[in-house]
Protein backbone atom coordinates (compact mmCIF):
# COMPACT_ATOMS: atom_id res chain seq x y z
CA UNK A 1 0.00 0.00 0.00
CA UNK A 2 1.35 3.36 -1.15
CA UNK A 3 0.72 6.14 1.09
CA UNK A 4 0.71 9.60 -0.17
CA UNK A 5 3.15 11.27 2.54
CA UNK A 6 3.85 15.36 2.76
CA UNK A 7 5.71 17.73 4.34
CA UNK A 8 4.77 20.07 6.62
CA UNK A 9 5.54 23.12 5.43
CA UNK A 10 3.38 25.06 8.53
CA UNK A 11 6.07 22.76 10.65
CA UNK A 12 8.87 23.63 9.15
CA UNK A 13 8.27 27.11 8.89
CA UNK A 14 7.43 27.78 12.91
CA UNK A 15 10.68 25.65 13.55
CA UNK A 16 12.92 28.17 11.12
CA UNK A 17 11.14 31.06 12.47
CA UNK A 18 11.79 30.25 16.29
CA UNK A 19 15.17 28.66 15.55
CA UNK A 20 17.55 31.52 16.73
CA UNK A 21 20.74 29.10 15.19
CA UNK A 22 19.79 30.22 12.19
CA UNK A 23 19.95 34.30 12.92
CA UNK A 24 23.07 33.75 14.69
CA UNK A 25 24.50 32.23 11.27
CA UNK A 26 22.86 34.38 9.13
CA UNK A 27 24.62 37.49 11.18
CA UNK A 28 27.84 35.48 11.07
CA UNK A 29 27.47 34.82 7.24
CA UNK A 30 26.06 38.05 6.50
CA UNK A 31 28.64 41.04 7.47
CA UNK A 32 28.27 44.36 8.96
CA UNK A 33 25.72 45.06 5.94
CA UNK A 34 23.49 42.56 7.21
CA UNK A 35 22.37 40.97 3.92
CA UNK A 36 23.44 37.77 1.86
CA UNK A 37 23.97 38.17 -2.02
CA UNK A 38 24.05 34.77 -4.04
CA UNK A 39 27.67 34.30 -3.79
CA UNK A 40 27.55 34.09 0.15
CA UNK A 41 24.20 32.60 -0.21
CA UNK A 42 26.31 29.64 -2.62
CA UNK A 43 28.65 29.41 0.36
CA UNK A 44 26.63 28.46 2.65
CA UNK A 45 24.53 26.52 1.21
CA UNK A 46 27.36 24.29 -0.03
CA UNK A 47 28.67 23.83 3.55
CA UNK A 48 25.47 23.10 4.87
CA UNK A 49 24.05 20.71 2.13
CA UNK A 50 27.05 18.89 0.85
CA UNK A 51 27.12 17.10 4.48
CA UNK A 52 23.55 15.26 3.78
CA UNK A 53 24.10 14.63 -0.34
CA UNK A 54 26.84 13.86 -2.68
CA UNK A 55 26.60 16.58 -5.59
CA UNK A 56 28.63 18.91 -6.82
CA UNK A 57 26.79 22.15 -5.01
CA UNK A 58 24.59 24.81 -5.73
CA UNK A 59 24.95 26.57 -9.48
CA UNK A 60 25.44 30.22 -9.98
CA UNK A 61 22.08 30.06 -11.18
CA UNK A 62 20.42 28.52 -8.26
CA UNK A 63 21.64 30.80 -6.31
CA UNK A 64 20.83 34.08 -8.16
CA UNK A 65 17.39 32.59 -8.47
CA UNK A 66 16.67 31.88 -5.26
CA UNK A 67 18.18 35.25 -4.21
CA UNK A 68 15.63 36.67 -6.74
CA UNK A 69 12.39 34.88 -6.11
CA UNK A 70 12.54 36.55 -1.91
CA UNK A 71 14.46 39.92 -2.82
CA UNK A 72 11.57 42.20 -2.17
CA UNK A 73 13.52 44.94 -1.85
CA UNK A 74 15.46 44.51 -5.48
CA UNK A 75 18.85 44.86 -3.37
CA UNK A 76 20.35 41.81 -5.17
CA UNK A 77 20.53 40.13 -1.69
CA UNK A 78 18.98 39.01 0.85
CA UNK A 79 18.31 40.08 4.67
CA UNK A 80 17.08 38.36 7.83
CA UNK A 81 13.62 37.90 7.59
CA UNK A 82 13.63 36.75 3.36
CA UNK A 83 16.60 34.23 4.13
CA UNK A 84 14.63 33.01 6.71
CA UNK A 85 11.68 32.39 4.03
CA UNK A 86 14.15 30.94 1.99
CA UNK A 87 15.86 28.44 4.48
CA UNK A 88 11.96 27.19 5.12
CA UNK A 89 11.59 26.69 1.50
CA UNK A 90 14.90 24.97 1.35
CA UNK A 91 14.14 22.52 4.39
CA UNK A 92 11.03 21.37 2.57
CA UNK A 93 12.29 20.81 -0.50
CA UNK A 94 15.10 19.20 1.18
CA UNK A 95 12.77 16.80 3.08
CA UNK A 96 10.89 16.20 -0.05
CA UNK A 97 13.84 15.02 -2.07
CA UNK A 98 15.09 12.99 0.34
CA UNK A 99 11.67 11.26 0.74
CA UNK A 100 11.49 10.00 -2.39
CA UNK A 101 14.87 9.08 -3.13
CA UNK A 102 14.51 5.90 -1.90
CA UNK A 103 17.53 4.23 -2.81
CA UNK A 104 19.29 7.39 -2.09
CA UNK A 105 21.15 7.69 -5.84
CA UNK A 106 20.93 11.68 -4.84
CA UNK A 107 18.68 11.47 -7.93
CA UNK A 108 15.16 11.75 -8.67
CA UNK A 109 13.45 9.75 -11.81
CA UNK A 110 10.36 11.32 -13.06
CA UNK A 111 7.54 9.26 -10.84
CA UNK A 112 9.74 10.10 -7.63
CA UNK A 113 10.02 13.90 -9.11
CA UNK A 114 6.16 13.98 -9.00
CA UNK A 115 5.43 12.72 -5.40
CA UNK A 116 8.30 14.87 -4.55
CA UNK A 117 6.90 17.93 -6.13
CA UNK A 118 3.64 16.86 -4.41
CA UNK A 119 5.02 16.38 -0.83
CA UNK A 120 6.53 19.68 -1.09
CA UNK A 121 2.85 21.35 -2.01
CA UNK A 122 2.51 21.45 -6.19
CA UNK A 123 -0.32 19.60 -7.45
CA UNK A 124 0.88 19.25 -10.82
CA UNK A 125 -0.54 16.82 -14.04
CA UNK A 126 1.73 14.65 -16.20
CA UNK A 127 2.22 17.21 -18.65
CA UNK A 128 3.66 19.56 -16.54
CA UNK A 129 5.26 16.88 -14.49
CA UNK A 130 6.95 15.70 -17.88
CA UNK A 131 8.16 18.75 -19.22
CA UNK A 132 9.83 19.72 -15.64
CA UNK A 133 11.69 16.65 -16.32
CA UNK A 134 12.70 17.29 -19.64
CA UNK A 135 13.93 21.08 -18.56
CA UNK A 136 15.29 19.53 -15.42
CA UNK A 137 16.71 16.42 -15.49
CA UNK A 138 19.39 14.71 -17.42
CA UNK A 139 19.65 12.46 -20.27
CA UNK A 140 18.96 9.37 -18.47
CA UNK A 141 15.59 10.80 -16.94
CA UNK A 142 17.09 11.81 -13.55
CA UNK A 143 16.83 14.77 -11.91
CA UNK A 144 19.66 15.96 -9.26
CA UNK A 145 19.53 17.70 -6.13
CA UNK A 146 20.20 20.74 -7.43
CA UNK A 147 18.26 20.47 -10.78
CA UNK A 148 15.20 19.83 -7.75
CA UNK A 149 16.27 22.77 -5.56
CA UNK A 150 15.92 25.02 -9.29
CA UNK A 151 12.67 23.41 -10.15
CA UNK A 152 11.20 24.02 -6.97
CA UNK A 153 12.56 27.96 -6.92
CA UNK A 154 10.84 28.13 -10.57
CA UNK A 155 7.60 26.79 -9.71
CA UNK A 156 7.54 29.26 -6.64
CA UNK A 157 8.31 32.30 -8.20
CA UNK A 158 5.27 31.21 -11.04
CA UNK A 159 2.46 30.64 -8.67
Amino acid sequence: MDVDLEVQPEEVAQQVEHDERIREFFHNVAGEDLEIDWKELQNVLNISFKREFVFEGFSKDVCRSMVAMLDVDHSGKLGLTEFVKLWSDLIIWKNSFQLYDKDGSGHLCSFELRQALNSAGYRLNNHVCNALMFRYGDKGGQISFDDFIMCSVKLKTMM
